[in-house]
């Protein structure tokens, strides 16, 4: 499937209409920052430099790909992690709910203060990765308490 390049106006003006499948857009240098979102179905998403700080997400299938995004404050509950990638993001103080994280990918990703109850079959990927309690994690693992 192609990717459709949208705009954080075409996004809300479809999303306020009732839209929720979101598949294959890419979205950049956006701010959805405070945003409150809800079951909404990403897969093969592309977000590059987009402001997600104090966002809601509820509900939602991401399945996408994230680089140099701004999570920080960010509250993500309910949602399918599953397969995401995350690159170059900053989750300070982000909270994380009930989150979906089969073989969802965190590289050089910053997770100070956040706070996660996930679940998932097979772990996480860890690259060159900032803790929770702020210790620097380098290189790959599975299990950033080892």
């Amino acid at each position: 499937m192609e990717t459709e390049k949208i705009t954080v106006k075409q996004f809300f003006r479809r999303y306020e209409k009732g839209e929720r499948d979101f598949q294959h857009i890419l979205l950049e240098y956006a701010d959805l920052s405070g945003a409150e979102l809800q079951s909404i179905e990403m897969g093969g998403a592309q977000f590059n430099y987009v402001n997600l700080s104090g966002i809601k997400l509820k509900d939602f299938n991401l399945s996408a790909t994230f680089t140099y995004c701004n999570f920080t404050n960010a509250k993500i509950e309910s949602c399918n992690l599953e397969s995401t990638r995350f690159f170059d993001c900053d989750f300070t103080s982000a909270t994380l709910i009930s989150v979906n994280l089969t073989s969802t990918y965190f590289t050089r990703v910053n997770l100070q203060r956040t706070r996660t109850s996930g679940f998932g079959e097979s772990p996480c990927r860890f690259r060159d990765v900032t803790r929770e309690d702020g210790v620097f994690v380098p290189g790959f693992t599975f299990d950033l308490y080892k």
